[in-house]
């Protein structure tokens, strides 16, 4: 790894490679199979958008035909687990130690059949005659073959594209009311479809009335942990360990009961989305899902604190509850002009704290909503275990609201 040549021919061949639309981890590679040489994905891609290489390779241009291979032994020890473990010396620099591609090749291996397990790369440097001061590395790294059905981001999209079949329905309206569905809150990790059938089964009941429009409101929190493999909060707060995989496929039957109910009982279905504190990620990437599997509903997928809608003339403000709580009237009259100036009643939608709360703000109604999510450990701890659980849905005419049901 000591004859690290950057020569015109390889600017030329990353410049060409580039222009083919290669990533510069793909070029690096390529560059290793046709001459043997082992840059790094940054070094290439540096070149690729400045044109101009480190000042550490320029130095070791200068020295090509004097620089010499550093000496060295290589250990190999194949693991009972299937992993293998490389033991090596080389130069390289303290960007090059960084790049996982970089020290897979240095070793020996692929990067597009191996992954790496663990490195440790000990540094030391030493006097050379012909280069002066060169960075030498004593690299160890386990690592194991890449497995067949391991999926990359572009596989998934393609799958989901296979696999979502599209569901559509003739659609049917019943009355000139509307219906709103909030949905704070649910926790799914912790919430199971057991908590939440009875309730569903009653807001079906009412949904199958049909009205107008009926809006669905995910106001944040609708899964309990922002990862699949740890529990933890957007923030990295650790929590309760839950079984995403479940989580979501309980959110998915729900979602897939309500929204074919709604569909049914409605010339229009609107899924508005707010990111919650806890799994703002995954919601955004569940109304993906929605929004594929039901091109019928216009599903607003947004990342923002905030969001208003105009529900003829109902407008409604919504939000998660963390942020602001104290101001969001205000907010709605700033945020939202062209909402509040044509509406003729507002409200506000938002939840968070699970507990239930009606406030008349200046006229405007602000619902903090409750949650069917069981009490977890951390709410039994702190005595927060008297909140009603129930869904809701409000029913307006044209200006107002009508109804408050309480399933």
């Amino acid at each position: 790894m000591a004859n690290i040549k950057w020569t015109d021919e390889h600017k030329n061949r990353v410049t060409e490679l580039g222009k083919q639309g290669l990533s510069s981890s793909k070029i690096a590679q390529r560059l290793f199979d046709e001459f043997g040489v082992n840059l790094s994905r940054r070094t290439v891609s540096r070149y690729l958008s400045t044109g101009h290489t480190s000042s550490r390779y320029d130095k070791l241009k200068k020295n090509t035909n004097k620089v010499k291979d550093v000496k060295r032994g290589t250990e190999i020890v194949i693991n009972k687990d299937g992993s293998t473990t490389s033991s090596t010396t080389m130069q390289m620099t303290a960007e090059q130690a960084k790049d996982p591609d970089f020290v897979l090749r240095a070793h020996g291996f692929n990067p597009d059949d191996w992954d790496i397990v663990s490195a440790r790369n000990n540094f030391w440097q030493q006097n050379s005659v012909e280069n002066g001061l060169i960075d030498l590395y004593q690299s160890k790294i386990t690592v194991k073959p890449k497995s067949d059905d391991e999926l990359t981001f572009e596989d998934i999209t393609e799958i989901l594209k296979q696999e979502i079949e599209p569901y559509t329905v003739k659609q049917v309206a019943h009355s000139d009311h509307n219906l709103v569905i909030p949905l704070p809150d649910l926790h799914f990790g912790i919430t199971t479809l057991e908590d939440v059938k009875g309730h569903l089964d009653r807001l079906l009941e009412l949904i199958n009335k049909g009205y107008k429009t009926i809006v669905i409101e995910q106001l944040g929190d609708l899964f309990h942990s922002s990862q699949m493999w740890s529990s933890q909060t957007l923030k990295g707060t650790l929590l309760d360990e839950v079984n995403m995989v479940a989580a979501w496929n309980d959110a998915k039957w729900l979602f897939d009961v309500l929204v074919t109910a709604t569909l049914k009982n409605s010339t229009k279905v609107y899924v508005k989305q707010m990111a919650g504190n806890h799994s703002g990620n995954m919601e955004f990437a569940f109304m993906e899902y929605l929004q594929a599997k039901y091109p019928q509903v216009v599903v607003h997928n947004n990342i923002k604190f905030r969001d208003a809608y105009l529900l003829d003339n109902v407008g409604i403000m919504l939000a998660h509850g963390d942020l602001a709580p104290k101001n969001l009237p205000m907010l709605f009259a700033n945020e939202f002009g062209g909402v509040w100036s044509l509406s003729h009643s507002k409200e506000i939608h938002k939840g968070h704290f699970h507990k239930e709360k009606t406030v008349d703000e200046g006229g405007v109604i602000s619902r903090q909503l409750g949650t069917v999510k069981p009490n977890d450990k951390y709410e039994i701890m702190n005595g927060w275990t008297l909140s009603k659980k129930e869904l809701y849905a409000l029913e307006y005419d044209s200006d107002k609201l009508v109804a408050e049901w309480h399933v």
